[in-house]
C-alpha cells in the first residue's frame, strides 16, 4: 500500500502549487465529501459547513451503477456553496468514497467515466474515486484537527455507513463495510436473506465465530497493513453514542456484563464479547427492552433508536477487528469528521483538478489507482480546457 505524504507535505504541497482563486487575498478553496449518505462542503475562511442527504448505496447496490443519484449530486454541488454561505468564485473539487469505488471496481468503468464528465461538465467540480487507503489518512486528519490532544493514540477507528477505516497520520487500512454494508453482508451469508436491511437480531450463539469467518481474508489485510497490538480511538457515532454507552450500561447498571473492562474513556475485547454473547439470542424488541433506563433520564435513552438495528452486528465487526489485530482496549472521542480536510489538503487533489480529462482517462488504464498517478504525467491541456 502506497504511503501518503504527512499534513505538512501536503500543505507545503498546496503552498507551492498556490491553489486559489486569482485576486483574492487568500486562497478560496473548498471540497465536497461525498460519502455514501450524502455530500457535505467546507470550509474556506468564515464559511459554515452545509450537506444535503443522497442515498448512494441504495443506488449503487442493485446494478453497481450510480445513475438515479446523479442529477441530486449536481444540484447538491451546484446549491451547498450557497448554503454554507461560500462565497462564489472558490475553486472546488470533491472526493467520491464507498459508493463511487464500488461502481468503480465491480460496475461499469466506462459509465462512471461518463457519469463523472457529466457532472463536472455541469458543475465545474472534479469529482475523485478515491482510494481506501487515501480515505483513512484523510479521516485522520480531520479527527487531529477536532480532537487536538484529546486524540491520545496513533490510529482511529472510523465506522461509517459504507465502510470502515482504521488509519493513522501517513498509513491506513479500510474496507467497503460499514454499517449497512456490513449488515447487508451479514443478512446475504448468515441470515440467508438478500434484504440489505433485513433485522440481523437475533445474531444467535455463532454469531461470533460466524463473523470471524467471514471477515478473516479482510482483517489479515488489515495486520499486513497497520501491524498489530496499536493503540486505536474510536471516533464515530456507531461506537463512541451506541457502542460505548450500552457497555457502561449493561456493567454499571444492570450488571449484566463485568465492569472492570469499560469505563468513560473507552472499552476492552473482552468486555465487548460479553456484550455480543448476552444481547446474540435477543431480537430488536428484546434489546430495546433490556436496554430501557427511564428511570435516569428519560429524553436520553442509552442507545439511540436509529442505532439499534444495527448495535449488534456493529459490535461483531468492531471485536473481530480488535480481536485480529491483537488490540485489546479501544479509546473512544467523537469527532464528526468529514473528508473537507483531507481533500483540501491533498496535493493529489489540488493537482489533478488542473488535470481532470487527464485523470478520466488514468481512471479508464488504472482504475482506483489513477488518484496516486502523477499528474505530471500528462500532456499540456489544450487553452481553454479545464
Amino acid at each position: 500500500m502506497p504511503r501518503l505524504p504527512g499534513t505538512l507535505g501536503w500543505l507545503g504541497a498546496l503552498a507551492l502549487l498556490g491553489w486559489q482563486t486569482p485576486g483574492m487575498a487568500e486562497p478560496c478553496r473548498i471540497a465536497f465529501d461525498v460519502g455514501s449518505s450524502g455530500i457535505r462542503v467546507g470550509p474556506t475562511p468564515q464559511s459554515k459547513t452545509a450537506k444535503v442527504a443522497i442515498d448512494y448505496l441504495s443506488d449503487v447496490w442493485p446494478d453497481h451503477t450510480i445513475d438515479q443519484t446523479e442529477e441530486a449530486t449536481i444540484q447538491a454541488l451546484l446549491s451547498l456553496p450557497g448554503s454554507a454561505g461560500i462565497p462564489a468564485g472558490c475553486r472546488g473539487v470533491a472526493g467520491g468514497y464507498s459508493a463511487w469505488r464500488l461502481a468503480l471496481q465491480q460496475g461499469d468503468r466506462a459509465r462512471l467515466i461518463a457519469t463523472l464528465r457529466t457532472i463536472h461538465a455541469r458543475t465545474r467540480v472534479p469529482l475523485f474515486v478515491i482510494p481506501q487507503s487515501v480515505e483513512g489518512t484523510h479521516g485522520h486528519l480531520a479527527a487531529e484537527k477536532k480532537l487536538g490532544d484529546r486524540l491520545k493514540t496513533p490510529f482511529i477507528l472510523d465506522l461509517g455507513g459504507g465502510s470502515v477505516q482504521i488509519a493513522g497520520k501517513t498509513t491506513g487500512w479500510g474496507t467497503d463495510l460499514g454499517q449497512k454494508a456490513w449488515r447487508k453482508l451479514y443478512c446475504a451469508q448468515v441470515k440467508k436473506n438478500p434484504d440489505p436491511t433485513c433485522p440481523p437480531n437475533p445474531v444467535g450463539p455463532t454469531a461470533r465465530d460466524e463473523t470471524a469467518r467471514l471477515l478473516a481474508p479482510r482483517v489479515a489485510e488489515a495486520a499486513q497493513q497497520v501491524g498489530s497490538g496499536m493503540k486505536i480511538t474510536a471516533v464515530s457515532a456507531p461506537v463512541v453514542k451506541a457502542i460505548h454507552p450500552v457497555l457502561r450500561f449493561l456493567a454499571e447498571t444492570r450488571h449484566a456484563i463485568p465492569a472492570e473492562g469499560v469505563d468513560q474513556e473507552g472499552f476492552d475485547r473482552k468486555t465487548l464479547a460479553a456484550a455480543i454473547d448476552l444481547l446474540s439470542p435477543l431480537d430488536d424488541a428484546a434489546i430495546a427492552r433490556l436496554l430501557e433506563d427511564t428511570s435516569v433520564n428519560p429524553a436520553k435513552p442509552v442507545c439511540e433508536a436509529r442505532f439499534l438495528p444495527t448495535l449488534v452486528t456493529d459490535m461483531l465487526l468492531i471485536h473481530t477487528l480488535m480481536n485480529g489485530l491483537k488490540v485489546e482496549r479501544l479509546e473512544v472521542a467523537f469527532a464528526p469528521i468529514t473528508n473537507v480536510p483531507g481533500l483540501l489538503a491533498d496535493p493529489n487533489a489540488a493537482a489533478w483538478a488542473d488535470h481532470y480529462p487527464c485523470y478520466l482517462q488514468k481512471l479508464e488504464t488504472l482504475g482506483i489507482d489513477a488518484f496516486l498517478a502523477d499528474p505530471a504525467s500528462c500532456a499540456p491541456e489544450p487553452p481553454g480546457r479545464d
